[in-house]
């Protein structure tokens, strides 16, 4: 079985992945995906037999566009990644693989465990440690998904953040750039489109050890990404840019200074 998820940013990834390991890849859908410079229309996301990437949080007007679309479903599309659960309605009777990815709301095997009564896998989050996703794949019902590379997504805002802040100021902000949070100098990859604005922490996440355990798909995330370093990474190779383990290590669990 193909044990690679590999999301698409451009076309000649594939055929290099193909080269060095099997692997399923996955396409932002146009007009439903924030944080991704490149996104795919519904019929050519089809010649791949691949699977289809909707992190939109949609509104009524979205989700009755999005049942349009879905109308004349390809038949050679396998799966969808979703992050809304209205998309979950519209997709339930169709014979594909339906994936749940909410980062944050997916850090234990009890809340995964609840959503895969209405799906058929769940990214888990990369929020919590390695000990803490042992225990979620141990307990859960069903394989899951597990992050093994990519810039991890942090914050997704329907606001244009980027655009207003050029207006407010009167500068002239790219998209994408680079930001720096001013309290702890954290930096963040940011990008935006007419339907919102996504974080990615600025240091590429390896989680190559969770590859210890049985999954369903481990997912690389290649936005921002060089095609090198996921060849590279498939080879289990070094890298060519600073890597970190995010919080496979280090619990999110602080004491605010202050108070008795």
């Amino acid at each position: 079985m193909n044990k690679f998820l590999v999301l698409v940013q451009n076309k000649s990834l594939i055929n290099k992945v193909k080269e060095v390991e099997k692997a399923t890849f996955l396409f932002p859908l146009e007009g439903y995906s924030v944080g991704y410079p490149v996104t795919f229309e519904l019929n050519e996301i089809e010649e791949f037999g691949a699977y289809i990437l909707v992190n939109r949080v949609l509104d009524e007007a979205s989700i009755m566009s999005l049942k349009e679309e879905f109308l004349n479903f390809p038949k050679n599309i396998k799966g969808i990644v979703f992050e809304d659960l209205g998309v979950l309605e519209l997709v339930k009777d169709y014979d594909i693989t339906k994936i749940l990815w909410q980062n944050h709301l997916s850090a234990s095997y009890e809340s995964v465990n609840a959503y895969l009564k209405y799906v058929d896998s769940v990214m888990v989050s990369t929020d919590i440690t390695y000990d803490e996703v042992k225990e979620t794949v141990e307990n859960t019902t069903k394989p899951l998904v597990l992050p093994v590379l990519g810039y991890t997504p942090v914050m997704y805002s329907r606001r244009h953040l980027i655009s207003n802040f050029n207006i407010n100021y009167k500068e002239s902000v790219s998209n994408p750039n680079t930001i720096k949070e001013e309290v702890l100098k954290d930096e963040f990859k940011i990008y935006e489109n007419s339907y919102g604005t996504q974080l990615f922490y600025n240091k590429l996440y390896d989680g190559r050890k969770l590859m210890e355990f049985e999954a369903l798909f481990y997912f690389i995330n290649s936005v921002f990404v060089s095609d090198e370093d996921v060849i590279s990474f498939l080879k289990n190779e070094e890298l060519t840019v600073e890597t970190f383990d995010g919080f496979l290590n280090k619990k999110t669990i602080y004491k605010l200074k202050g108070g008795d």
